[in-house]
């Protein structure tokens, strides 16, 4: 019976306790080093697990989880997490003073929360990790110090009621009843830092560490950004800050240049997307196996569950002689329809009957190379008098179904794992422990389609105005031209990804950085990459492989030559007119943002 597919937002991070993410967390491949001592950047769109892997950092969830490295991240993780979530307070303020205000509250009332787990005086059934003792007169000279330099009255000296303080300050800066403003105007940081400090010595753990976890600093205004970035150059040793971000920083040129903190110097940068074939796979594979042991189903690997497609299979066959069946039967094939290929075949002067006058090198570099565009082609389309002439109407899943397809689809985004799954699941068949072809298609061909209902109701970057481009008038003219690229005349070295020229339109460049921010466009790095994406000019970018899969836009999922984006755009309806910003009116508004779903 199909249960029906659970909706992303039942897999954000940010609405479950750290207990709850501790007890269905995979660890990813850069959780460990992420756990190091150093300043982080955690960098991906939305869904990708940021939330997650901050989480993961928390006390509560390092002793809740249960994982196979769980002992050994916990010996390695000797500092206290103060987990921070965005809030759009921090922008919704008409003060920028009041904004600021609200996020140095909120960052003291996590301390403060961590101060209570740490002393034991949470619910939690789990041992402590990094526990401290503090005896009720500690408690009250601790309060009273924080008390007097957060400009804060209390009615009682217990952490508690240090809470109520900071609640109430936070209510009456909302509703504009009390000033309050004062809270942070010298630095919220620095009165963090007097905080961490002062337990440290009324516990007498005087070099014990401490970690701010900071999620989505996308959303943060600039007062509150340099302030961090600030930190992360010449803080306190005694405090580590991890961040997570999305994969544009509108703030990134205060990095590297006047005094400011250098990337792989004085922080460590991490991505969440464009992993390597073999993490994502091993990521994948234990979000299925968690995925089945939620639904009390025996273990079976991913890889047999799911099968594989034809456009591996001529890799995954033993035999040499069967690889060369395989091979020979889909090149028949296209030689017989496609006029286009067999001219090409026949200019490499290559004999498909016999391939004893093939080195093995030429056959990997020509024909291995080419199998699976030729069974994406076939699959998608269909041809009359061998030119093509549209969509097959008997359209087989070839190039989207099977584990490699699957997981390559997936990329790793967490979120888009867990939904696809749950769905996949919903239509296993018990008897052969598999889920065939048609669901799993079923499956990613939902999931794409809601991405892109998601894609649709994205604000854009300058509001209403007539002359923005919404993000799903790019991805789909983006989209169509790779099609097309993939589905007209012949080509072995089709276009599936693009660069970005230097005088592109400001309209474009905004919907591109609000398209990465939701993870339908994906940086392509390589070693010449900047740690982190501050300027569009020259770089590499590439479709999310789902949206792939939407019928009538089908791309391989795979990397191609570059096309310029000018040239991709150039058949679409130009804006009204150009409009020239500075970087610091380039910044999207906390209220634009709007992805809590995706």
């Amino acid at each position: 019976m199909n249960r029906g597919a659970a909706p992303f937002g039942a897999f954000n991070a940010k609405k479950m306790s750290a207990l709850e993410v501790a007890s269905s967390f995979v660890e990813p491949p850069a959780f460990r080093a992420l756990a190091g001592v150093d300043h982080c950047y955690l960098i991906g769109p939305r869904g990708s697990g940021k939330t997650t892997l901050l989480k993961m950092l928390q006390g509560e969830s390092l002793s809740a989880w249960q994982g196979r490295n769980a002992n050994a991240v916990r010996e390695q993780v000797r500092y206290s997490a103060i987990f921070l979530p965005a809030d759009e307070l921090w922008a919704s303020q008409t003060s920028n003073s009041n904004g600021h205000a609200a996020f140095v509250a909120q960052m003291l009332y996590s301390f403060i929360e961590t101060v209570l787990y740490r002393t034991g005086e949470t619910e939690s059934d789990e041992a402590v990790h990094l526990p401290a003792k503090l005896t009720p007169e500690q408690e009250s000279l601790f309060v009273q110090q924080c008390a007097e330099a957060w400009g804060l009255e209390l009615r009682t000296y217990t952490l508690i009621g240090m809470l109520n303080a900071i609640d109430l300050f936070l209510l009456r800066l909302v509703d504009g009843t009390g000033p309050g403003t004062q809270l942070g105007a010298g630095g919220g940081i620095a009165l963090l830092l007097f905080g961490i400090r002062a337990f440290n010595r009324v516990t007498g753990q005087l070099n014990h560490r401490w970690a701010l976890l900071l999620d989505e600093m996308e959303i943060a205004p600039r007062a509150i950004h340099e302030e961090v970035v600030g930190f992360v150059r010449g803080g306190a040793g005694n405090l580590i800050l991890k961040l997570s971000m999305s994969p544009f920083d509108r703030y990134m040129h205060s990095f590297g240049v006047h005094g400011g903190p250098i990337p792989g110097h004085d922080f460590q940068t991490f991505y969440l997307t464009g992993l390597a074939r073999r993490e994502i796979w091993r990521f994948t594979n234990g979000l299925w196996n968690e995925a089945l042991h939620s639904r009390g189903l025996a273990h079976t690997s991913l890889a047999k569950a799911l099968g594989n497609s034809l456009i591996v299979q001529e890799n995954s066959l033993r035999d040499a002689k069967a690889q060369e069946n395989v091979l020979r039967q889909v090149l028949r094939r296209a030689v017989a329809d496609d006029r286009s290929f067999a001219s090409w075949i026949d200019r490499q002067d290559i004999d498909i009957e016999s391939f004893d006058n093939l080195t093995y090198n030429r056959r990997s570099a020509t024909l291995r190379k080419i199998f699976p565009l030729l069974v994406f082609r076939q699959s998608v389309m269909r041809f009359v008098n061998g030119r093509p002439v549209g969509r097959s109407r008997k359209k087989t899943f070839e190039p989207f179904t099977g584990a490699s397809a699957v997981v390559t689809a997936l990329e790793g985004n967490p979120r888009w794992i867990k939904s696809a799954f749950s769905q996949m699941l919903d239509y296993y068949d018990e008897r052969t422990n598999s889920v065939s072809a048609g669901f799993q298609y079923d499956a990613l061909d939902g999931l794409a389609n809601r991405f892109e209902a998601l894609l649709r109701v994205l604000p854009r970057r300058n509001g209403e105005q007539t002359d923005a481009l919404p993000v799903t008038a790019l991805v789909d003219r983006v989209a169509t031209y790779f099609h097309e690229q993939n589905t007209a005349q012949f080509s072995a070295d089709p276009q599936n990804c693009f660069t970005v020229d230097g005088n592109t339109d400001s309209t474009v460049l905004d919907a591109l950085v609000m398209g990465l921010y939701a993870g339908a466009f994906v940086q392509v790095r390589d070693r010449r990459s900047s740690a982190v994406l501050s300027d569009f000019r020259g770089q590499r970018f590439r479709l999310a492989y789902l949206l792939g899969v939407r019928e009538g836009k089908e791309f391989p999922l795979r990397l191609g030559k570059d096309a310029k984006l000018q040239s991709i755009l150039a058949d679409l309806s130009k804006p009204r007119h150009t409009t020239h910003r500075t970087d610091e009116s380039r910044s999207v508004a906390p209220e634009q943002l709007g992805f809590d779903q995706i």
